[in-house]
């Protein structure tokens, strides 16, 4: 395990802006800052933890952040993230904790890709370790259980910081469910994705938009729903087993009240929204595909 090393830093205006919402490798990656004065974002307080034998060079661009949860507690996932276990070598950029102050720690530098994603695809890209940065978080079950308010501060700064430094655009901020279809299911849809969105982060649809395709005669049919969840970057397993599952990862990501896998009027209307607001071009390709 390498000393810790501590850089210090405010939180400063992301997290109380988030407050209020609670209460009322590019192949030269840009420098990750090692003080507070070299800190452009949000400031954060970032710990250096052990290192992890789950990574190795970065070869491709960070495009992607995706997050997990861990469902173990902190001394367990810290232990996994080390990457020891020869048949199970794992590893992650940053872990979130659960404690009552919760803390960032950082197991692989940014400059080095993690094994976090495992067998994933998003778009056109498969195998995401390479472009991506990780982020767990300490939730035995972030399907069941809620993120604190104030583990949801740091994780939104943290996010900040990522997006900012890479230029990670909305719509590849994504769960690990989203690139593991029927494989992963989190960080679960009791992650605040919404909030997220509306600080400037990750991909939501504009309500408008959502209440003007509700007012319209959807087209239901599989083949349609299939191909806008194709169009927006989910890729899936072939027959109506294959859609479900990716209905299921698409509704725990954007409707989170209801994860059935089965096609109905919100969640198309959710689907176009996105794609009209992020991707207009695939979007007019579905809406007029022969």
């Amino acid at each position: 395990m390498n000393a810790p090393i501590r850089s210090y830093c405010q939180i400063g205006l992301l997290v109380g802006v988030f407050s209020l919402f609670f209460t009322g490798c590019a192949t030269q990656p840009k420098p990750e800052p090692k003080s507070p004065t070299e800190s452009k974002f949000t400031g954060l307080r970032i710990e250096q933890g052990p290192g992890s034998l789950g990574s190795e060079p970065r070869k491709s661009p960070v495009t992607y952040l995706v997050l997990h949860h861990t469902a173990g507690s902190l001394p367990s996932s810290l232990d996994i993230l080390q990457g020891k276990d020869p048949k199970h070598k794992v590893g992650i950029h940053y872990l979130v904790t659960d404690e009552p102050k919760p803390r960032v720690i950082r197991l692989v530098p940014e400059h080095l890709a993690a094994y976090h994603a495992g067998k994933s695809a998003w778009a056109k890209d498969v195998g995401l370790n390479q472009g991506s940065i990780g982020i767990e978080i300490i939730n035995y079950d972030g399907n069941v259980y809620p993120y604190s308010d104030a583990q949801a501060a740091i994780i939104f700064a943290l996010c900040d910081e990522i997006v900012r430094r890479h230029d990670i655009k909305p719509w590849n901020v994504l769960a690990h469910s989203d690139i593991a279809v029927g494989r992963k299911v989190d960080p679960g849809s009791k992650f605040p994705w919404a909030k997220l969105a509306s600080l400037g982060i990750g991909a939501w649809p504009l309500p408008n938009e959502v209440a003007d395709n509700l007012r319209k005669k959807p087209n239901l049919t599989p083949n349609h729903v299939r191909s806008l969840l194709s169009a927006y970057g989910y890729v899936l397993e072939p027959g109506d087993a294959g859609l479900k599952l990716g209905l299921e990862a698409f509704q725990r990501h954007f409707r989170p009240s209801k994860v059935d896998g089965l096609i109905d009027h919100e969640s198309v209307a959710i689907l176009e929204a996105l794609l009209r607001r992020y991707q207009p071009a695939a979007y007019r390709a579905v809406r007029f595909k022969p």
